[in-house]
């Protein structure tokens, strides 16, 4: 997870969250996930593994991927040019953080979805709060 820079201008400052962003111009989620990956962890991803598209309350769109990344990335990755740190966490040391907005919504729902992928390892698209279309309705409860 990326910790965001502690700057009051900004969404959600000094808050932890998923690395990724908002599209530019044309870019197609893949490609927005590409930059914002490179941009935030100076990692180029080789496989990034579609999981759906997630929709917010305020109509925002964006797309979760998973990535796994190879001994070889691991030993690469360093803060980019936004934020304050990167780290990993199991998900049951996520509850504790102080995240963005979108992400404790999505946490706070879909923590079993996401435990079992991060764990076992198994796309569970329906635990991950994915209808059979592939969209999420985050907040919309």
């Amino acid at each position: 997870m990326l910790h965001r820079d502690n700057n009051p201008e900004i969404p959600n400052p000094d808050c932890w969250q998923f690395i990724g962003g908002q599209t530019e111009g044309n870019e197609t989620y893949e490609e927005t996930a590409r930059r914002e990956i490179k941009e935030e962890t100076n990692l180029e991803i080789s496989e990034l593994i579609p999981i759906g598209e997630i929709i917010d309350k305020n109509l925002l769109e964006y797309f979760l991927y998973y990535v796994e990344l190879s001994d070889e990335e691991l030993k690469n990755i360093k803060l980019g040019n936004e934020g304050q740190e990167l780290k990993f966490f199991s998900v049951d040391e996520m509850k504790n953080l102080k995240m963005s907005v979108g992400v404790r919504i999505y946490y706070d729902s879909y923590r079993a979805g996401m435990k079992k992928l991060l764990e076992e390892k198994v796309v569970d698209k329906n635990a991950l709060g994915f209808n059979k279309d592939g969209k999420c309705y985050l907040g919309f409860l």
